[in-house]
C-alpha cells in the first residue's frame, strides 16, 4: 500500500541521506535564482519610476521590507512538508473567507474599495493571500474525489468556493483580483481529470458573464436613451438587476425548455439534466455578470470604455494606455537606459511603479531588456508545471498547477494591459511591481512549490 515517507527517511541507494543534505539536494534552485532575479529587476525598476517623485528610498525601502517578510515564509514554508495542507484543508477554507469578510468591517478605504488591513508602515491585501489558500482549498478537496469527479454533483463544492471569495471580494469592491480565480479552478478541474463537457460548460459560464460586462460598456458607446423604449434599451436595462433582467431570465428558461420539447419529440436521447444545467448556467452567468456590472466603480467603467476607444478620452481614463504603450515603443531595440526613461521620469506615465511598471522597464532597457524579464518569467511557468509534473501525489500535482495557472494570468494580463490590447484592472506585474501584499503571496506560492519539489521522492508505493 502506498504510504508517504517523513524527510528523515528517505533513502537513496541504501544510504539515509539528512534532512539539510536532502534539503539541498533536491530544491528547485533554477526557481530559485529565477524568482531572485526577477525581484531584483522588481527593485531596479520601482527605484527608476519612482526617482523623480523624490519617495524612491521609501518605496523601495517598503517593498525590501515586504521581499523580507516573504522571504521568510518562503524558506518556512519550503522546509515544512506541504500535504499538512491537505488535512487541513477546512481551517484554510474558513481563514480565507474569514480574512476577506474581516476586511469588509475593519479594512481602510483606498481608491473607492475596502480592500486594506492598515498595519502601521506596511498595509495588507488579503485577496491577494486568499487566492493562494483559495487554490490550496481546491486542490484538496480534488485530490479527495480522484474516483467521482465525473458526476456534477461533485463540482458543487469546488464552484461554491470559488463563487465565496468572488461575491466577498466583489463586496469591497475590488474586480480586477477577483479575475484570478476562474482561470485557475478551471485548471485544476482539467488536470483533475473533470469530464470536458463540464469544462466546457464552466468555460460558457465565464464567457457569458464576461459578455454581459462587456456589451453592456459597449452599448454605453452607443447614442442611445435606456428610457426610449427600444430592443438595445431593453437589451441594456437587462444587465441591470430590475424587471428587463426578469424578463430575459424567464425568457431564455422558456428557450431552453421549449429547445428541449422539440428534441424529445424529434426521438433525440438528450437527458432532460443537461436542458437543466445549461438553464441554470445561463441564470448563474448572466446574474454573475450583472453582478460585476453593478460593483464596478465610475472609473473601472471609463477603463472598460478606453479600452474600444482609446482616444474617447485621451486625458483622463485613455491616458494611461496612451502613454503606456508610447513609453513601450520609445524603447527600440536597447531601450534610453536606466533611470533615464523620458516618460516615467518626466511623469507622462501614471501608476508607472504598480501597473504599468512594465512599460516603464520597455522604455528604459529597451527590447533586449524586456525579452530577458520575459524569460525569466518563462523559466518561472516552466519550473511551476515541471513541479506538478514530477510531483509524487496528486495534491502537490494540482497545487503547482493552480499557481503556474495564476502567474501566468497575471503576468498575460499585465503584459496584454500595458500594450492596449486588454483592459486597465490594476493587477500587479507579480515579483516586479510594487506592492507588498503581491510580493509576500507570489512569495508564499514559490515556498509552497519548492515544498512539493523538495519531497517529490518521499512517495512510494
Amino acid at each position: 500500500m502506498a504510504k508517504f515517507l517523513s524527510p528523515y527517511q528517505f533513502m537513496e541507494s541504501g544510504k539515509k541521506l539528512s534532512a539539510r543534505a536532502r534539503f539541498f539536494k533536491y530544491l528547485d534552485w533554477k526557481l530559485f535564482l529565477d524568482v531572485f532575479l526577477l525581484c531584483a529587476f522588481g527593485f531596479l525598476m520601482i527605484a527608476s519610476a519612482t526617482l523623480q517623485k523624490g519617495g524612491a528610498e521609501l518605496l523601495v525601502g517598503k517593498q525590501l521590507a515586504a521581499f523580507v517578510i516573504g522571504f521568510g515564509f518562503l524558506v518556512f514554508l519550503a522546509l515544512i512538508n506541504y500535504q499538512i495542507f491537505d488535512s487541513q484543508w477546512k481551517i484554510i477554507l474558513g481563514t480565507s473567507l474569514s480574512l476577506l469578510l474581516l476586511v469588509l468591517v475593519i479594512g481602510q478605504v483606498s481608491r473607492g474599495s475596502k480592500s486594506w488591513f492598515n498595519l502601521g508602515v506596511l498595509s495588507f491585501q488579503p485577496a491577494e493571500l486568499s487566492k493562494v489558500l483559495c487554490t490550496l482549498v481546491l486542490a484538496s478537496w480534488c485530490s479527495k474525489k480522484e474516483r467521482s469527479l465525473e458526476n456534477i454533483r461533485d463540482l458543487g463544492v469546488p464552484l461554491l468556493i470559488i463563487f465565496a471569495h468572488v461575491f466577498l471580494i466583489l463586496l469591497q469592491p475590488d474586480f480586477g483580483s477577483t479575475l484570478v480565480y476562474f482561470p485557475v479552478l478551471i485548471s485544476i478541474l482539467f488536470v483533475a481529470g473533470v469530464p470536458l463537457i463540464y469544462l466546457y460548460a464552466l468555460l460558457f459560464l465565464g464567457a457569458l458573464a464576461a459578455g454581459v460586462v462587456l456589451t453592456h460598456t459597449f452599448i454605453s458607446l452607443s447614442p442611445f436613451s435606456p428610457s426610449d423604449g427600444s430592443a438595445v434599451a431593453f437589451f441594456y436595462n437587462s444587465m441591470n438587476f430590475g424587471k428587463e433582467f426578469i424578463w430575459v431570465q424567464c425568457g431564455a428558461g422558456l428557450f431552453i425548455w421549449f429547445l428541449a420539447y422539440i428534441f424529445r419529440g424529434l426521438k433525440l436521447k438528450i437527458p432532460l439534466l443537461y436542458f437543466l444545467v445549461a438553464h441554470i448556467l445561463f441564470m448563474v452567468a448572466w446574474s454573475t455578470g450583472t453582478l460585476f456590472v453593478q460593483a464596478m466603480k465610475p472609473y473601472q467603467e471609463r477603463r472598460l470604455l478606453v479600452f474600444f476607444n482609446p482616444d474617447l478620452d485621451p486625458m483622463g481614463a485613455g491616458y494611461h494606455v496612451i502613454q503606456s504603450v508610447i513609453a513601450l515603443g520609445s524603447g527600440k531595440i536597447f531601450g534610453k537606459g536606466l533611470f533615464s526613461g523620458t516618460q516615467g521620469r518626466l511623469g507622462f506615465l501614471p501608476e508607472q511603479h504598480t501597473d504599468f511598471i512594465y512599460s516603464v522597464l520597455g522604455e528604459e532597457l529597451g527590447f533586449l531588456g524586456s525579452a530577458c524579464v520575459l524569460l525569466l518569467y518563462g523559466i518561472l511557468i516552466w519550473r511551476c508545471f515541471a513541479i506538478a509534473m514530477d510531483s509524487r501525489d496528486r495534491f502537490g500535482s494540482l497545487v503547482a498547477v493552480g499557481i503556474g495557472m495564476s502567474f501566468s494570468f497575471y503576468i498575460l494580463l499585465n503584459l496584454a494591459m500595458s500594450m492596449g490590447i486588454a483592459p486597465v484592472t490594476g493587477l500587479p506585474l507579480p515579483f516586479i511591481s510594487y506592492g507588498g501584499s503581491s510580493l509576500i503571496s507570489s512569495l508564499i506560492s514559490v515556498g509552497i512549490l519548492l515544498s512539493i519539489c523538495v519531497r517529490r521522492f518521499t512517495y512510494t508505493g
